[in-house]
């Protein structure tokens, strides 16, 4: 008997020239068309930014643990196709090193300073990509009762997945990833990272 099943909303907000919004019934508006990501093409995933959330739910987050459990999931799954995939240091260098010229312009904001560092690390030891994550929303609900599984809120995560050329800077494709619960049944909300949030990554570094 299934115990509960997933609603998940997925959405490929920008995607390079020779590719369609996933889901959609409209063509997306195409941003210039940046490089492919090829079977040469080193790609390096940072530990996941967290933004601003919604609710926790009623059990709290332990954000470390979140942390390691994403980047653990993405980057086994950009392992798949490229096995030189690796984690990027997102710590300062001593001495602090200089910003990346053009990927704050690139990125279209003001990166954060662990994203900065992230990039640097990656560059530095050759990444041609950097898999930038950002966790907007990380709800883990428990359910003291049978009555209690079925009132709404669920656990729900969301997740902005965004794909960064090095050099020179852009933005080479970008997702947001949404999945929600139908009823609680206490389990950890990483479960919801399921099969779709693994084709969502894998077609972010599709060739």
């Amino acid at each position: 008997m299934r115990r509960h099943s997933n609603v998940p909303a997925l959405v490929i907000v920008a995607m390079t020239a020779t590719a369609c919004t996933a889901g959609s019934p409209t063509a997306a508006q195409l941003p210039s068309p940046t490089p492919e990501v090829t079977s040469s093409s080193h790609v390096m995933v940072m530990p996941p930014l967290v933004a601003a959330t919604a609710s926790p739910g009623n059990v709290g987050r332990d954000f470390p643990a979140i942390e390691s459990e994403v980047t653990t999931r993405i980057l086994s799954i950009v392992r798949e196709r490229l096995p030189s995939a690796a984690v990027a240091d997102r710590r300062s260098a001593s001495p602090p090193a200089p910003r990346l010229p053009g990927y704050d312009a690139a990125a279209g904001e003001v990166v954060s300073v662990d994203e900065m560092n992230a990039a640097i690390d990656a560059r530095t030891r050759g990444a041609t990509h950097l898999l930038v994550p950002t966790i907007t929303e990380w709800k883990q609900m428990r359910a003291g009762d049978p009555v209690g599984a079925l009132i709404i809120p669920h656990n729900s995560v969301t997740i902005r997945l965004r794909l960064m050329r090095l050099d020179p800077p852009a933005i080479a494709r970008q997702a947001t990833f949404h999945n929600k619960a139908h009823v609680t049944l206490n389990q950890k909300a990483n479960r919801l990272l399921d099969e779709r949030f693994r084709r969502t990554v894998l077609q972010l570094i599709a060739r």
